[in-house]
């Protein structure tokens, strides 16, 4: 499992493929615990940029 840097402020992370489940990513914990633990988080596409929401 990863360590992050106390204070990081980018997180890259690997894309896994699978035929059987599609696609999948790992959230970064400090993300999780910034967006407040989140069931669900929402992508929005704005102006040709990527945000991510906490959608709960």
């Amino acid at each position: 499992m990863p360590k992050w840097k106390k204070n990081a402020k980018e997180f890259e992370v690997n894309v896994h493929y699978s035929d059987e489940k599609g696609t999948q990513i790992r959230i970064p914990k400090p993300l999780l615990g910034q967006m407040g633990n989140p069931e669900k988080i929402k992508f929005v596409i704005k102006k040709g940029k990527i945000e991510v929401e906490s959608s709960d």
